[in-house]
């Protein structure tokens, strides 16, 4: 186990060597999905299943690792971990299997930009669940853990940032007309009255949240691929705004995703 503890750590080091990478990247590059989709990036697919493919690992992994851990007895049953192991499903099952059913147009991904989340979800999978299940030190998660202000306050941050981002994509989807109706529009209710991309900031705070409540090295290496990925497309998806509202969008002074910040 020794050795795998090793290997673990460096993964740790490489995933956050690589968000930072990825974060000067996508300062020239925009990753081609949704209103900054480019058919140059090679054989695309429906968003819909790019979606369910791209996040359906991640909540497959997980739940692999939690059974191996006890069936192999690595790690006795642990109500503190089964609840943050619990908090992180729920994300990853409302993005892998319901989000992706309710979207609404006929925007479409392609099978590289697929490839490369398959891929980080599933280093993100053994990163946490790693942690959680096999790597953190025995009895770090004692059942005080739960009522720990570390806990509570990480908990009522990661759900608040999840009913945030759901409820920002709600008001997105809710603009389209129809299932076809692939227009954009500009969304002017809830935090968008303040942020341009909403969605993203409570996908921020719910993950900030989550390394919070978890409070180990691996959740904070997500806080920051997650910065490094959704900060730049802010900008991408604010700058495509502009573009397509003019005056009307600019006027709003909004920010892109950090209220008050950037």
């Amino acid at each position: 186990m020794e050795q795998w503890t090793v290997v673990y750590d460096y993964l740790l080091i490489i995933m956050s060597g690589l968000a930072l990478i990825v974060f000067v990247v996508l300062q020239f590059i925009t990753p081609p999905y949704g209103m900054t989709f480019n058919p140059r990036w090679g054989v695309s697919v429906n968003s819909r299943w790019g979606w369910i493919l791209m996040e359906t690992p991640v909540f497959i992994a997980m739940c692999v690792l939690y059974v191996c851990s006890l069936y192999y007895k690595i790690k006795p049953f642990n109500i503190t971990t089964f609840t943050i192991f619990v908090f992180f499903q729920l994300h990853y099952f409302q993005r892998a299997f319901i989000f992706p059913l309710m979207m609404k147009g006929q925007s479409k991904m392609p099978v590289s930009v697929i490839m490369i989340g398959i891929i980080f979800n599933t280093c993100n999978a053994v990163m946490q669940g790693g942690w959680l299940f096999y790597f953190s030190p025995a009895n770090y998660y004692p059942i005080e853990w739960l009522h720990s202000a570390r806990f509570l306050i990480g908990a009522v941050l990661f759900f608040t940032g999840m009913s945030i981002n759901m409820h920002a994509d709600r008001i997105i989807r809710q603009l389209r007309k129809s299932k076809t109706d692939s227009n954009y529009y500009l969304p002017c209710r809830g935090l968008f009255r303040y942020v341009n991309s909403a969605n993203y900031f409570g996908e921020l705070l719910e993950w900030s949240g989550f390394a919070v409540l978890l409070w180990a090295v691996p959740g904070w290496v997500f806080v920051f691929w997650t910065f490094a990925n959704i900060v730049p497309r802010s900008k991408a998806v604010y700058e495509r705004y502009a573009h397509f509202f003019g005056e009307e969008f600019i006027s709003q002074k909004r920010y892109k995703i950090l209220p008050f910040i950037y």
